[in-house]
């Protein structure tokens, strides 16, 4: 009898499993790891994707390089199927890790271009989304030194970035920013450098449009600080001399170790909201020519300068983001949580850019090599 109900209950999860119904052989598509988007003069789109071409060997099979292929079409859906078109097996897009877009086509509403990924449920979410100065087209066609696939190429360099603070990580889908009035976003800006890509700054969003205005790399590490995005490092250079006989030695670098960052918003009275933002950081040097770091004199006056420096540089950091209309900070956010009565008074867009911001870095060097 034991045996018997056994074999019942095996025989009904037989029927209760479903199978590789939905399966996706690598041998019946083409994987695409990147891909790009250009807007032509005629408003027409220019899709640029990036497949991964393998070669066996007797230690299995290993990328060689990239096919790229571009098509034009009327939207990024139309240049996908024309796309299809131009390759042997099925186009994919389920396993995309890079997407960019020209700097022309980021100035318009990016969201159609996201719309494709978004909809289809095989499609990926895409971890890392960033603006080309230039053309998307010509970065994708690189010539790599490396035997390595373009879009692995780009997500190397995207997570290198990440985890030095330079850029923020893609935590959820950009689709949720695209609806929330409290916050802009903010994304990579990359450039061709001769023969290679290299991250440049952060462009600076304006709802969902490109501005034109990006933070240059200084400016993006001041700014992930703000917005308490810290990563495993963040080396930060400071100008603390002026009058050195060696260059060199006019400089500082540092590693924040410990961020806390205090936000206070006063928005009483609707004419005059102003936002305090205030970091301790304690920080380790990485580099000081000069030296004499035992001494409490010289530790202290290196504080002072470096507090002072970054205050300054996060003060303007503020001015640039204002003047960009990219509340990227995201202290709309912040009002409609805490201040709504008057969120509901006042159009934010337009007085994001008369805030008044007052920024303030305190720095405690906690750390100073293995040597003083």
């Amino acid at each position: 009898m034991k045996i018997l109900k056994m074999l019942l209950l095996a025989c009904t999860c037989l029927f209760l499993l479903c199978g590789c119904w939905d399966q996706n052989l690598l041998k019946d598509i083409r994987v695409v790891l990147a891909t790009g988007v250009d807007l032509t003069p005629d408003g027409k789109v220019i899709g640029t994707s990036t497949i991964p071409l393998f070669a066996s060997g007797e230690a299995g099979s290993s990328v060689e390089g990239s096919q790229v292929i571009s098509a034009q079409g009327d939207t990024v859906r139309d240049t996908r199927n024309e796309l299809d078109d131009k390759i042997s097996r099925r186009f994919d897009s389920s396993k995309l890790v890079v997407f960019l877009m020209g700097e022309a086509y980021a100035k318009q509403d990016i969201y159609a271009g996201l719309d494709v990924f978004y909809r289809d449920p095989k499609g990926s979410l895409v971890e890392n989304i960033a603006v080309v100065k230039g053309e998307a087209i010509d970065l994708l066609n690189l010539q790599l030194k490396e035997k390595i696939s373009m879009g692995e190429y780009l997500d190397g360099l995207f997570e290198s970035a990440q985890a030095s603070t330079f850029i923020p990580r893609q935590t959820r889908p950009m689709f949720s920013d695209f609806f929330d009035p409290g916050t802009d976003i903010i994304l990579p800006l990359i450039e061709q450098k001769e023969k290679e890509a290299q991250i440049i700054g952060l462009a600076l969003f304006n709802g969902r449009k490109y501005t034109g205005q990006y933070l240059n790399p200084q400016e993006s590490m001041i700014y992930m600080l703000m917005a308490d995005r810290k990563s495993k490092e963040a080396w930060i250079k400071v100008k603390v001399h002026d009058n050195q006989a060696a260059q060199m030695d006019n400089f500082i670098y540092i590693n924040v170790l410990k961020l806390k960052r205090d936000l206070k918003i006063n928005a009483k009275n609707s004419d005059h909201i102003t936002i305090d933002l205030l970091l301790n950081l304690k920080v380790e040097v990485t580099e000081y020519a000069k030296d004499h770091l035992d001494s409490t004199k010289v530790l202290t006056g290196l504080e002072e300068k470096i507090s002072e420096q970054l205050t300054k540089q996060a003060n303007h950091t503020i001015k640039k983001m204002q003047e960009a209309h990219s509340d990227s900070l995201s202290i709309g956010r912040q009002l409609i949580a805490f201040h709504h009565d008057t969120w509901e008074n006042i159009d934010w867009k337009e007085e994001y850019p008369n805030a008044n911001f007052k920024a303030k870095v305190n720095v405690e060097v906690t750390k100073h090599g293995v040597f003083n």
